[in-house]
C-alpha cells in the first residue's frame, strides 16, 4: 500500500487528483490509500497525531498557514526527511524558497495526467531506492546500512568516516573505492569527501552544508563539476526533467 495525501483548499481539484490517482493504481498495480486535507492546520494536526505518508501533493498558496510553513513543519519539527513532498501551485518562481524544504517536485496546475503519473513512478521508484544498503567491513564483520541513512562520507588517513542521521561509523578503505559502491544521488565534492545530495540543505561554490549542520569544502577541481551536478540534480528535482 503506497499512502497518498493531498492538501489544497481547492475542493474541486483535490477531488480531480484524487480520481486521477486511484485510476492509476491498477496500472502500476499498487493500492493507494488517499487521505485528503483542505488546509495546512488540518494536515498539521493529524501529523502530529501520527498519521503517515509515503508522499504529500501540497498547495503552496493556503489560506492560512501556506505550504511553505507545512513543509518546514514536516522536515524541521516533525524532522522527517523521508515523506515525499509534491509542491502544487498556478504560480511559477518558487524554486529557491522550496530548496530547504527537499521537494521531489513542484507542479504547476492544472496538473496534466502525464506529468502526475511521472512523479508518482519517480516517487515510488525512490522509495525502493532508499531500501538499497551499503556494505562496509570492520574486522572479520561485515556491517549493511541503508543509504538513506547516510548523509555523507569523509576520508581520514586510512579510515573512512560515515557520518549518519543517528551517528557515525568507522571502517578503513579508500574513498574511491566507497564511491564504486553507491547508487546515483552521491557526489563527491572533494578527494575527502562523498556528499549524499538529498541532504544538502545549502550549497555555493566552494562549500556544501548538510541538513546536520555540517559544512563541507568543495575542492577547486571538483567546483565546476559539482556545480553543474548540482544544478542538474535540482533541475531534475524541481523540474522533473529526467
Amino acid at each position: 500500500m503506497y499512502r497518498i495525501g493531498i492538501c489544497d483548499d481547492d475542493k474541486i481539484l483535490c477531488s480531480l487528483l484524487e480520481e486521477q490517482i486511484q485510476g492509476l493504481s491498477a496500472e502500476f498495480l499498487v493500492k493507494f490509500d488517499i487521505e485528503v486535507w483542505y488546509s495546512g492546520e488540518s494536515l498539521e494536526c493529524d501529523l502530529k497525531k501520527g498519521v503517515g505518508l509515503d508522499i504529500l501533493f501540497l498547495d503552496i498558496e493556503l489560506l492560512q498557514k501556506n505550504g511553505i510553513e507545512i513543509g518546514a513543519f514536516i522536515r524541521d519539527e516533525m524532522e522527517d526527511t523521508d515523506t515525499h513532498i509534491v509542491y502544487i501551485s498556478s504560480k511559477q518562481g518558487y524554486a529557491m524558497e522550496l530548496f530547504k524544504m527537499q521537494p521531489l517536485e513542484f507542479l504547476v496546475k492544472p496538473i496534466s495526467p502525464a506529468r502526475l503519473k511521472e512523479v508518482l513512478e519517480r516517487s515510488m521508484k525512490r522509495k525502493k531506492y532508499a531500501k538499497s544498503c551499503f556494505e562496509y567491513q570492520r574486522g572479520s564483520q561485515v556491517f549493511r546500512v541503508s543509504v538513506k541513512e547516510i548523509l555523507y562520507f569523509m576520508s581520514m588517513d586510512k579510515k573512512i568516516l560515515m557520518i549518519k542521521k543517528d551517528g557515525q561509523e568507522q571502517f578503513y578503505g579508500k574513498l574511491k573505492n566507497v564511491m564504486e559502491q553507491l547508487p546515483a544521488g552521491f557526489l563527491m565534492i572533494h578527494q575527502s569527501y562523498i556528499i549524499h545530495q538529498e541532504y544538502v540543505s545549502e550549497y555555493s561554490y566552494e562549500s556544501i552544508k548538510m541538513i546536520n549542520g555540517d559544512v563541507l569544502s568543495v575542492s577547486k577541481p571538483y567546483r565546476k563539476e559539482v556545480r553543474a551536478k548540482i544544478k542538474q540534480y535540482l533541475k531534475k528535482k524541481m523540474y522533473n526533467d529526467y
